[in-house]
């Protein structure tokens, strides 16, 4: 029972890293069949990942003639902003009141790494310190789940952030605005933070519309 529920887990993070990044691209016809060849896995484990996905909005299943990847949904991006940013937003005071300056220099590493990798080609390993950065902010202030139900719900927002940075590259005014919620950090600036936490998040909006524009295919 625990090789089957590893062996289902492993699969479907994989179809999901490869929807997620784009490998496997909005649209795309992912058949239990094709999918059970593409990635040297029985049937089974692939038929389970193929439901999950369906629940997190990454593929669309059509009964008797296709299974495709779901293209990205601007509305569902619009509300899945709406929860990252109000959530985010909320826990600033509580993560202001516990940071510590051993946190700011945590951050201050991650943008460091960031840095590294600002080239589009390494958008991915970006994209990683990023979430990172982010993620220790609901850490620190004891909102863990929250940050849990950020993954677990933006797929579509997600993939529109990796999209661009696939496409576009890291953008200077990305490290930018982590530089500065440093520097708020180390003020205790709650308001600070939090006007600059906005500001980033309403960078992605603005993406949104030229990606789709520039992209029509995957929208």
């Amino acid at each position: 029972m625990n090789n089957s529920n590893s062996l289902n887990d492993v699969t479907y993070n994989r179809i999901k890293e490869d929807i997620m990044n784009m490998t496997l691209e909005p649209g795309m016809d992912v058949s239990v069949q094709k999918l059970s060849e593409r990635y040297g896995v029985s049937r089974t484990p692939v038929r389970e990942a193929v439901v999950r996905l369906q629940q997190s909005g990454l593929v669309e299943i059509y009964p008797q003639r296709k299974t495709v990847v779901s293209k990205i949904d601007l509305q569902r991006v619009r509300e899945e902003w709406f929860i990252r940013t109000s959530l985010e937003s909320a826990v600033i005071d509580e993560f202001i009141r516990k940071c510590s300056e051993l946190v700011a220099d945590t951050m201050q590493e991650l943008i460091n790494k960031q840095k590294k990798y600002m080239d589009k080609k390494y958008f991915r390993e970006f994209y990683i310190k990023d979430n990172r950065f982010h993620q220790l902010i609901f850490q620190t202030a004891g909102e863990e789940l929250s940050w849990f139900t950020i993954e677990e719900v933006a797929s579509h927002y997600n993939r529109i952030r990796l999209l661009y940075g696939k496409m576009e590259g890291v953008q200077p005014s990305d490290i930018d605005k982590h530089v500065k919620m440093v520097a708020a950090t180390r003020k205790r600036d709650v308001e600070g933070m939090r006007k600059v936490v906005m500001e980033h998040s309403n960078t992605l909006l603005e993406r949104v519309q030229s990606m789709s524009k520039q992209y029509p295919q995957f929208f």
